[in-house]
């Protein structure tokens, strides 16, 4: 039972984070020939005042 987490910057709406369960959701369903009813996809927003990338919080860029 493969298990994803997605963790990507809060504010993507509701038809993003479909259509990414359905695209994550097949993929790994196809390279780990498993059924899709098995591969669980979590979404985690995290707000840019808490992400940080090359030395720095990246809201401040």
């Amino acid at each position: 039972m493969p298990v994803v987490t997605v963790n990507w910057w809060s504010g993507v709406d509701g038809t993003g984070r479909r259509e990414l369960v359905e695209e994550v959701t097949r993929t790994v369903s196809r390279i780990a020939r498993c059924p899709e009813s098995a591969v669980t996809v979590l979404i985690q927003d995290v707000e840019r005042s808490h992400w940080g990338s090359g030395g720095e919080v990246v809201e401040d860029r």
